[in-house]
């Protein structure tokens, strides 16, 4: 990773075909706005020096260096690694007036650093360790010159971007040619051809330098040759075949006499130099490597930050190249890591040693965060921290489910087996000793780590949280659910009821509750808005009142490290009452069939739920109480009574207060009789909890059978609020998501996209149902996407269940066969499992088992999904098969078979699968298309704080139209993220497009372009390929690159966008409709009007289907649509659209509109056009020029850029920055049609225009 000051350069800088420049920034200027400009904690900023320092090298020359005094010196050792001259050299120190400086100090803490001082860097003695940590840097860099590494696992941190095949940059010596701005084939619109074969990065031709580097078999070095100063012994094939015996000594390598099976470990006669890196060897040895090493070096360089750096978490693709054997290459290093199970990856770094992850994450979650910068600095290790640890349980999920690590427990049932593994503890998501027997066994128990995870972050988000969490991360790995958790000191060697001293462990039963919990929980119950309450606990007969402050289920557990954690937060939230058995519900509940019949009863409202329910109560609460003191001011008015309107009115300034009071929520007491009322009443409309004060808070143990609560307690109250929560997810948050879904103000594109928009406002997944049932009859666009994705959680759930009986060996079998009975016509069991049990039987006379795969058909598995969508989310499905449900519901299969392996973790190959045959009966998967499978990870994911309230001010400084001010906050969000995250997080993608429209906004295109390249790739590496924000982003991207006058660099974007859309959803969205809307505007200006008439109508059409309401964007796509006509020579199509336009504008604008003034004269000059053209037809002669017959002139390219910015939400007033259009305008205005002339003579020969 580079230096902080490189990584914050690599943000800046702009983008020229895609790579980094340097240029000057800006100055920033504060307009005053304070209130939108200033930090709240300004006053904790840390002021940071920059300083500029002088590094010398061992070999090369020097260089400086600027950099903030707050950076590590262990970052100048990444940017030695980083550079082309030095990034061969592993093994050095640096050294500051002859003093060697500490690698984990501050750069303003080593004694003597000043601005402008100098480094020198040492070359130091050789180690075993720095022997292999030299030999994985030769790998890495070698690795720029191959192709995706096929052996490498589907999950991990390298990732790949499109966007960097994508040539944004023209080259100014050659004219653009028809291909590089027409479309494919398989973009044009209505086209049906779904390949997946687009979606992989192509592959840039290999580059190898050497064939392999391999630990010799002499090793280690006997004990004569270790006095010597021998470390290692190592063999390099080069590609000239030839086999180099090398010799790592303290002092570097070289090359020795060793042959095949002789061992003389003495310095080769022919080359007697050591050198200090294998590369510096390397070069010297084998002229092949000397050749193909610096065109390595090259891409390497050519490769940006965001390009190259490893990503934070794992990620994964769900299509790869097919596996070629001629694909795989021989590299004896990696033979040897990725075949020892226990191996936890960082052997190289610290050899020997575990680390200790608990309390690595727990001593970062303590660190100070009272300022700006301890903040930052806290973040940013415990992030580092808790990344690490996802990656070290991610590596240990796909050992434990591959057999290679051993159960703690391995003589007990497979599905309560429990590992330790690298200090992390892994169980199975299945009802261990019969723990959730009663709420549903196994599916209890794997919705229970869901709801658990959602309790850590609930607890993760607190402001000042005093208690500690467990690490923790869950994984959806082949049908199995395996939860990754840090361990608690000493846990493992208590029994269980030693170890709680608050909480229950014996369901309810016998409660236990601590005085020094209560205190570091009443704030958190606070925050969380859950209720304290007294349970009954009867212990030795005797009934005793105990205090909660969270749910029965939560456990206390004081360590051995002497840290008070508390663990089982399933209850954080309220029950979901809809979904219990005979629970209460509201009448409007009750009318919806609830409450409902579910696997488990475990089910909770989310937190964003609770948030809204408060908020909106509270709002209810104000009214209610303002407007009975309003009532009584009105009466006394009318009744002319001077003491009660001295009273109302004295009621109404203490009711401000009391308000106020109730905001932060504080206790407030009153005296007024009129207030005291008023608020009487308005706690009884909104069932608070109390009668005399406004309390809307969630006992999480209200409906739970196996505690008692205190006589005291009101638990009809308590109830009553749970039930309205629930009542408003189903009268308030579900009814507005299906607003907006009408108004197209959420547009989700996939799976991943609607399942945020829902949690975003409360709603859980398994309501998909009740929003199918709500939409089934309309014409939404959202109505494919939520059907099909009941269908694929459901087929999910079934195939999770086949998928945990299959053995390892049939799992690409099943696979197959599975897809093939969800999308071909499958009458007969699985054919490759029956023969297998035959050849089986005939080769040792026993049964093989082939699971309950084998035995599935096409009929007998569409069953299983529509009980499973009936019986989990209330939805029937009556469709008989699948391809009348895709068929009844504009559903597009590639969609629902890409959506069915994202959630199922199945890797395929990347190609053409013609799934929209309808009842093709041909086995369309074969074993050989299915490559592996991958963990779907979830986890809690630290966020910096700071960053994400500045991000929110900057959103707020854009809504009321302060540019430069929001430009400067997100500017500032960025730098605190990358302080936190380093260049490469989730959250970056995001915050960069807000800069880059932002950046295009002020006129500053170089810079719009060169953030959203950033944003592209980032999003494209961090969240996938094919996703929905990843749409977003080429679409963006092209807008940007068409302000820069890159056309063909705007349409290629625009172009994979579509194909993606394509394979994501299919053609009715309304993003689809804003991605032909660009690539015909774009045409269009360009003066492609053919193939911008195709696009533009795709355009109107899609919008026109799905009911999009946004008027002024079909007015500008019709009147386009009649400028192509017109431009074509079609007068009489132009006149139609553009008196749709007409239309349009009339409805929206009103008669006197500017708008709708220029489209009466814009049909006004087509009328008398056509006219004229059909005169000047009827004379025809062979010496007219049919160009003359064209007296219309195009728009003017400012004003086409300007229809973009509104379909793409980008309004700007006085567009800035447009002086550089002005040399395309000439240009267009100049151009002459020469294609159109024998085609429009022949269309409108015999035609009369009306």
């Amino acid at each position: 990773m580079a230096s902080g000051s490189e990584m914050k350069a690599e943000i800046d800088a702009p983008v020229t075909n895609g790579k980094g420049v340097d240029v000057n920034e800006d100055e920033n200027i504060d307009s005053g706005h304070s209130s939108i400009n200033t930090p709240d904690t300004v006053e904790d900023k840390p002021v940071d020096k920059l300083v500029k320092v002088t590094i010398q090298p061992s070999c090369g020359e020097a260089f400086d260096l600027h950099l903030s005094d707050n950076e590590l010196v262990q970052e100048l050792y990444q940017t030695l690694l980083d550079r082309e001259a030095t990034c061969h050299r592993t093994c050095f120190s640096l050294y500051l007036n002859g003093t060697a400086v500490d690698n984990y100090s501050e750069v303003r803490a080593v004694p003597g650093f000043v601005d402008g001082c100098t480094l020198n860097v040492v070359d130091e003695p050789y180690t075993i360790r720095d022997a292999r940590l030299h030999l994985r840097q030769v790998r890495e860099l070698l690795k720029f010159g191959l192709v995706q590494d096929q052996h490498e696992p589907p999950c991990s941190n390298e990732a790949q971007s499109y966007l960097t095949t994508i040539n944004l940059q023209p080259d100014e010596k050659k004219e653009p040619k028809p291909s590089d701005i027409l479309p494919p084939d398989y973009i044009l619109p209505g086209c049906k051809e779904r390949s997946l074969a687009h979606l992989v990065v192509p592959q840039p031709k290999e580059l190898i330098a050497l064939k392999d580097i391999a630990l010799s078999p002499f090793n280690p070095p006997p004990g004569p040759r270790k006095l010597r100063g021998d470390v290692l012994y190592i063999d390099l094939t080069t590609v000239e075949n030839r086999v180099y015996h090398v010799t790592c000594c303290t002092r570097g390598f070289y090359v020795n006499n060793s042959q095949d099976g002789k061992f003389d470990p003495t310095t080769s006669n022919s080359n007697r130099t050591v050198y200090q890196s294998v590369i510096e060897l390397l070069q010297n040895v084998s002229s092949g490597f000397k050749k193909v090493y610096p065109q390595i070096l090259k891409r390497r360089q050519d490769k940006s930050l965001v390009e190259r750096l490893p990503t934070s978490y794992p990620v994964s693709t769900w299509v790869a190249n097919p596996l070629r054997p001629d694909g795989y290459s021989s590299d004896s290093l990696r033979a040897v890591e990725l075949t020892e199970p226990f191996r936890v990856g960082f052997e190289d770094h610290m050899p020997g040693l575990l680390r200790d992850w608990n309390e690595e994450l727990q001593t970062t979650f303590e660190m100070p965060r009272k300022s700006v910068s301890d903040r930052a600095i806290r973040d940013r290790s415990y992030f580092k921290i808790h990344a690490d640890y996802v990656n070290a349980a991610s590596r240990g999920v796909q050992s434990i489910l591959d057999g290679n690590i051993l159960a703690i427990n391995p003589g007990e049932d497979k599905k309560t087996h429990m590992f330790i593994w690298n200090n992390i503890f892994f169980s199975l998501g299945f009802d261990v000793r019969d723990h959730y027997k009663e709420l549903g066994g196994d599916a209890a128990a794997f919705a229970a780590t869901s709801t658990d995870l959602q309790g850590v972050r609930a607890f993760s988000t607190l402001e000042d949280p005093k208690l500690n969490t467990l690490g923790m991360a869950i994984f959806d790995y082949r049908g199995y659910r395996v939860t990754a958790q840090s361990i608690i000191p000493g846990i493992l060697e208590r029994e269980q009821e030693q170890s709680v001293v608050y909480g229950s462990i014996d369901f309810g039963k016998t409660v236990v509750s601590d005085e020094k919990y209560h205190g570091l929980l009443e704030e958190a119950a606070q925050q969380l808005k859950m209720l304290p309450h007294t349970v009954l606990s009867e212990k030795d007969g005797v009934e005793q009142e105990m205090k909660l402050y969270t749910s029965y289920e939560a456990k206390g557990i004081v360590g051995n490290d002497g840290r008070k954690y508390v663990l089982d937060l399933l209850r954080s939230m309220p029950p979901d009452v809809h979904y219990l058995d005979d629970a209460r519900v509201s009448e409007t509940a009750k009318q919806l069939g609830y409450p409902r019949t579910f696997p488990h009863k475990l089910s909770a409202l989310r937190r964003e739920l609770v948030d809204l329910f408060c908020e909106s109560r509270l709002v209810m609460f104000i009214q209610l109480t303002a407007k009975k003191i309003r009532d009584v001011i009105a009466e006394a008015k009318e009744k002319n009574d001077e003491e009660l309107i001295k009273k109302a009115a004295e009621a109404e300034s203490e009711l401000s207060l009391v308000f106020m009071a109730i905001s932060e929520e504080k206790e407030i007491e009153t005296k007024n009789e009129l207030v005291q009322g008023a608020i009487r009443n308005a706690c009884a409309a909104v069932n608070s909890i109390y009668e005399d004060r406004f309390v809307i808070k969630f006992n999480p143990d209200c409906f739970s059978a196996n505690v008692k609560h205190a006589p005291f307690e009101n638990l009809e109250r308590q109830r009553q609020v749970v039930v309205d929560a629930a009542e408003f997810l189903l009268t308030n948050q579900i009814p507005e998501l299906i607003q907006n879904f009408k108004d197209c103000i959420v547009q989700p594109i996939d799976g991943d996209n609607l399942a945020d928009v829902m949690h975003s406002k409360g709603i859980n997944i398994r309501y998909l149902g009740e929003i199918g049932k709500r939409i089934e009859d309309s014409n939404l666009f959202a109505r494919p996407l939520v059907l099909s994705d009941i269908v694929a959680r459901s087929a999910k759930h079934i195939i999770r269940k086949i998928n945990v009986e299959t053995l390892a060996d049939q799992l690409s079998a099943s696979t197959s066969h599975i897809l093939n009975c969800l999308f071909s016509v499958v009458t007969d069991p699985s054919p490759v499992a029956t023969n297998a049990t035959k050849k089986s039987n005939k080769k040792n006379g026993k049964k093989k088992s082939t699971g309950v795969w084998s035995t599935l058909t096409t009929a007998s598995l569409w069953k299983s999904i529509c009980e499973e969508a009936s019986y989990y989310y209330g939805y029937p499905i009556d469709a008989e098969s699948l391809d009348k449900f895709t068929e009844q519901h504009d559903i597009q299969k590639t969609a629902l078979f890409r959506r069915i392996c994202r959630i199922m973790g199945v890797q395929l190959v990347a190609r053409d699968y013609q799934l929209d045959t309808i009842g093709k009966k041909s086995a369309i998967f074969t074993e050989d298309d299915i490559i592996n499978f991958f963990p779907i990870i979830k986890h809690h994911q630290p966020y910096t704080a700071d960053a994400k309230k500045m991000f929110i001010r900057g959103q707020h400084a854009m809504s009321v139209g302060a540019s430069r001010e929001a430009y400067e906050c997100i500017g500032e969000a960025i730098n605190l993220m990358t302080a936190v995250y380093g260049v490469m997080h989730p959250d970056m993608p995001q915050c960069l497009r807000a800069l880059a429209r932002l950046s295009h906004v002020l006129g500053e295109t170089a810079d719009a372009l060169n953030h959203q390249h950033k944003a592209t790739v980032m999003s494209e590496r961090l969240i996938g390929l094919d996703t929905g924000n990843t749409i977003l982003e080429y679409i963006n991207l092209a807008h940007f690159a068409f302000g820069a006058l890159l056309i063909p660099g705007s349409l290629r974007p625009l172009y994979r966008a579509r194909y993606l859309m394509n394979l994501v959803f299919g053609e009715k969205h309304p993003v689809m409709a804003q991605i032909d809307a660009n690539i015909g505007t774009i045409l269009f200006t360009i003066q492609e009007f053919d193939t911008a008439l195709k696009y533009l109508q795709s355009s109107d059409s899609i919008s026109k289907a799905i009911g999009e309401p946004r008027k002024l964007k079909t007015g500008l796509i019709s009147n386009l649509i009649a400028r192509t006509h017109a431009a074509r020579g079609d007068f009489r199509a132009a006149l139609v659209a553009e008196k749709e336009t007409f239309h349009i504008y009339s409805e929206v604008y009103g008669p006197n509109h500017q708008r709708v003034k220029e489209s009466g004269e814009y049909l006004r000059t087509l009328t008398q056009q056509a006219v004229t053209f059909q005169k000047k037809m009827l004379n025809v002669d062979n010496n007219t020029n049919i160009n003359e017959l064209f007296q219309i002139q195009p728009p003017p390219v400012s004003a086409l850029f300007e229809i973009l910015n509104i379909i793409n939400g980008i309004m700007i007033i006085g567009i800035p920055g447009l002086a550089n259009l002005a040399a395309l305008e000439k240009l267009q205005n100049g151009a002459v049609e020469e294609s159109k002339a024998t085609d429009v003579a022949a269309q409108l020969d015999n035609e009369t225009l009306d």
